[in-house]
């Protein structure tokens, strides 16, 4: 049976790692999330289950074998859904990263069909990382006050209409791996310390600037959000692979120029990791003015 009123009681929330909300929020919201998989050779691991961040990065180091990532199967999502129906939810609303880029919310809504999918609002984030992360959240702390379906619904459509984020990578080698660009130009990049920036936005990541050098990157990704919002207050998610120190230097300057209410760290993990490689650096943001 649903209810047109939502609340943190009667509503969970399941999301997928490649969302990269923070352990701390999950916890907070009592949120479920699915594991995607990463995929070395013959080998597949669940994401943050049976491989941790930290060995993801040693193994991209070490390996000869150019990583994959696959969504989740139906199977994990069902695995998800049953969990929370058992703990008294009697609606789950489920948050994905973009279907333009992952099979996602696809498999997600196939796992659905098995408990009804009236249970359920699918809410396609058309979002990458915390892009996707924070319209989750967002919606965590409207149900934390109650909320009706309908009101819910048009605030995430602004939210998803809102948030972006900007990237700086740090080397072009780990692209050059997957075979989107050459070996002689990530080569050239590299050379010459070429840092690609890339938006987050209208589920896609676009290389927007090439700038020269690691402080030069990360400034862009500032000039970039500031451009794009000017003095509204942000809530910021810090993106990094395995770069907390560079991330962290990234938000102290960004406090400089951008209107901070509320600032997350997340490792961006395996699904960006794998094509981007070490290094990267990112802002994602949700602005906080939209009365939510």
């Amino acid at each position: 049976m649903t209810t047109d009123v939502l609340t943190a009681e009667n509503t969970r929330i399941v999301v997928d790692t490649s969302s990269n909300i923070p352990d701390e929020l999950l916890t907070r919201y009592r949120m479920i999330e699915v594991p995607a998989l990463v995929i070395f050779g013959q080998e597949s691991f669940r994401n943050k289950h049976e491989l941790s961040e930290r060995d993801f990065y040693i193994k991209l180091e070490q390996s000869s074998v150019s990583p994959t990532t696959s969504q989740p199967p139906p199977s994990y999502f069902a695995e998800a859904y049953r969990q929370a129906f058992d703990e008294g939810a009697q609606t789950i609303l489920l948050v994905t990263v973009t279907s333009k880029l992952s099979g996602t919310f696809r498999s997600a809504q196939m796992a659905a069909q098995e408990f009804g999918e009236e249970r359920f609002i699918l809410w396609d984030s058309d979002g990458i990382s915390i892009t996707s992360g924070w319209q989750a959240i967002m919606a965590a702390r409207m149900l934390e006050r109650g909320v009706e379906r309908a009101a819910l619904l048009a605030q995430l459509e602004r939210l998803r209409k809102e948030v972006i984020g900007f990237a700086a990578l740090e080397t072009l080698k780990y692209v050059a791996r997957s075979g989107r660009v050459s070996n002689l130009q990530a080569g050239v990049g590299e050379l010459l310390q070429i840092k690609p920036i890339l938006e987050l936005k209208d589920g896609a990541a676009t290389v927007i600037a090439r700038v020269r050098g690691r402080k030069k990157s990360m400034q862009e990704v500032i000039d970039r959000m500031h451009r794009h919002y000017g003095a509204r207050p942000l809530n910021i998610g810090v993106l990094h692979s395995n770069a907390l120190a560079d991330a962290q230097t990234l938000l102290a300057q960004a406090r400089t120029v951008l209107t901070i209410d509320e600032a997350v760290f997340s490792d961006i993990g395996p699904a960006i990791a794998a094509l981007a490689g070490p290094g990267v650096v990112a802002l994602a943001a949700c602005p906080n003015d939209l009365g939510i």
